[in-house]
């Protein structure tokens, strides 16, 4: 038989008899259901007797047990029970909606007819004319897949009700079924440069009369027409200002609207998408017959990434600041964790200053680690595919890092160990196999939120080299960070002990202007030889509290495997949008 639970009960050993109740009632009700499946409750009211009415042989119940008592040993004479009734518990209305698949089921006869009905033209059958200029006309046949009615319509004002609406998708009745028809071919014309229905004195149609618009309903071919009046925009300009995102900006040929691209950056998040598999199902909405519709799958992928980045800088203020994107100072984009310190912002004016049983609340807590399962094939180069977000969120400006660790990779001799043989450090000298233009990646972490931190995230190409993690290091704590800084990392026993060396060489050196703690997670401690335990554990450092400093690991399942083997301005952008939460909305 297991064993009662027993609770915590607080005692009072010398209190007024006459301040309290004679008896203070409690009801406690047990539901059980019997082999009929009958639902039983049992109800009993138990009645707390008064202090003088326990008797005087009961044991105390604060000193033998120190408070912790099994209820099992002392309830019953103190207190008393009566009042049991065994009555069936009252059953709920059963509702319909209690179980919907059940009610369903009767019906599919008739959803299935009324989607037969769909198919043809349903009570418009007997008709001859058009809906909207009233007209017998036996071409009335066309009807929208994409608007609510249903009811057939003329050539003409088809057109004239889509001129607003060219992306909706249009079926012409062939006396046995619909067939699509394009809006293209029925004549309608987008017109950029002017309002919806407005007509150009010099319109220019699209290179060869072939534009292709994605959006969430399919890959379009329509007819569209740029202004060339004498204040007409640039052709990208034009199409922006009716919410199209050009795929060059040189004689495009190609859009993809907005809200298409706000679709698949919100699909991505939720459900790792990647962006061949959006566009082939945008493909196959347009035609799932084998038909295959114009090839822009290139195309979609960079507007997806120059989507992203404008949305990026707008969030961020970029177009209401005089310098613009390129003014854009690094880190400046990041989102930052709100509980950490931030001065100038969240930490009082006189927090330097602070006694020491208070200057820990003003310590910035970091967490570094690396991760070699994030390895990016060497498939592509900065000159072909160019980052665009230069350092202005989570990850370091990619060309100064290169200048670093080509200018100082030779000049840091090696480092030997006098502790445990790490994974970490022996992975310092190894490259990650042929074809490998990234080992993995470094970051810096809040380790008190688990918050990523701006400019803290940077590739590794010799394993966990210390070049590169200082690097990151130090870039993290140029951003506006807090003078005490308490710093786990798995090898700390090994790094932090030539690191003041090392920053004396490099430049723009901020390790001086800190008062930096070096602590080695607690998960990691037991890899560690004995002096370790005590040089560098969270659990004697003080003002440290729970920290347990395995913030980066707890981050590290839900990147990998989603952002390898891909480009690397690409991957900087995921990182930097995606995977660290700058994409709000």
């Amino acid at each position: 038989m297991a064993k009662r639970k027993k609770a915590n009960v607080d005692f009072y050993s010398e209190c007024d008899d006459a301040a309290l109740p004679t008896k203070i009632p409690h009801r406690h009700t047990d539901f059980t259901t019997n082999e009929n499946g009958k639902r039983m409750h049992r109800t009993r009211e138990i009645m707390w007797a008064s202090p003088a009415e326990i008797p005087q042989d009961q044991p105390p119940l604060d000193s033998p047990m120190e408070g912790d008592v099994d209820l099992g040993d002392w309830m019953d004479p103190a207190f008393q029970t009566f009042d049991a009734t065994d009555e069936p518990a009252k059953r709920r209305r059963t509702l319909a909606t209690d179980a919907p698949l059940l009610e369903w089921l009767p019906k599919r006869e008739e959803y299935l007819t009324e989607l037969l009905r769909l198919e043809g033209r349903g009570d418009v059958a007997s008709c001859h004319g058009c809906i909207v200029c009233n007209e017998k006309n036996p071409e009335a046949l066309f009807r929208c897949e994409d608007c609510f009615d249903i009811r057939l319509m003329c050539k003409s004002c088809i057109i004239y009700l889509h001129q607003a609406l060219p992306l909706h998708r249009v079926k012409r009745w062939n006396g046995l079924y619909f067939a699509e028809e394009s809006l293209k071919d029925l004549g309608l014309r987008i017109q950029l440069g002017h309002y919806a229905g407005q007509q150009c004195s010099n319109p220019a149609a699209a290179p060869g009369d072939d534009f292709v618009i994605i959006h969430t309903n399919g890959i379009h071919r329509v007819g569209l027409d740029f202004c060339n009046c004498r204040q007409s925009q640039d052709h990208h300009i034009q199409l922006l200002r009716i919410r199209l995102f050009p795929a060059t900006t040189i004689a495009p040929k190609t859009a993809a609207t907005f809200e298409v691209l706000y679709a698949f950056q919100m699909t991505s998040f939720m459900s790792k998408i990647s962006g061949f598999e959006y566009y082939q199902a945008l493909a196959r909405i347009t035609n799932n017959l084998g038909v295959v519709p114009p090839d822009r799958y290139p195309a979609f992928l960079r507007m997806v990434r120059e989507w992203r980045h404008i949305k990026l800088m707008k969030r961020m203020g970029r177009g209401h600041d005089t310098d613009g994107i390129n003014g854009t100072p690094e880190g400046s984009c990041a989102v930052l964790c709100p509980m950490c310190p931030h001065p100038g912002k969240n930490l009082p004016e006189n927090w330097q200053s602070a006694p020491p049983e208070r200057a820990w609340l003003y310590t910035l807590f970091v967490g570094i680690d690396a991760n070699f399962r994030l390895k990016r094939l060497d498939v592509s180069s900065d000159t072909r595919d160019p980052g665009l977000n230069q350092g202005y969120s989570f990850v370091v400006e990619e060309k100064k890092f290169k200048t670093f660790l080509k200018e100082y990779g030779d000049r840091m001799p090696s480092e030997k160990s006098t502790c445990n043989n790490h994974d970490a450090i022996k992975s310092a000298s190894m490259r990650g196999g042929q074809g490998i233009a990234s080992s993995g990646v470094g970051t810096i972490e809040c380790s008190r939120h688990d918050g990523k931190l701006p400019g803290s995230v940077g590739d590794l190409q010799l394993g966990e080299r210390y070049l590169n993690m200082d690097y990151i290091f130090l870039s993290c704590l140029r951003q506006n960070s807090p003078t005490r800084v308490v710093a786990s990392y798995d090898i700390a026993c090994q790094w932090s002990v030539n690191i003041t060396r090392r920053c004396s060489l490099y430049p723009d050196n901020v390790l001086g202007e800190h008062q930096i703690v070096y602590v080695i997670p607690k998960w990691h401690m037991a890899a560690h030889r004995l002096k370790c335990h005590t040089d560098f554990s969270l659990y004697y450092t003080p003002w440290v509290g729970r920290t347990d400093g395995e913030a980066p690991e707890r981050g590290w399942a839900a990147s990998n495997g989603r952002i390898c083997n891909i480009l690397p301005a690409v991957q900087s952008g995921y990182i930097n949008i995606g995977l660290f939460g700058t994409d709000i909305v």
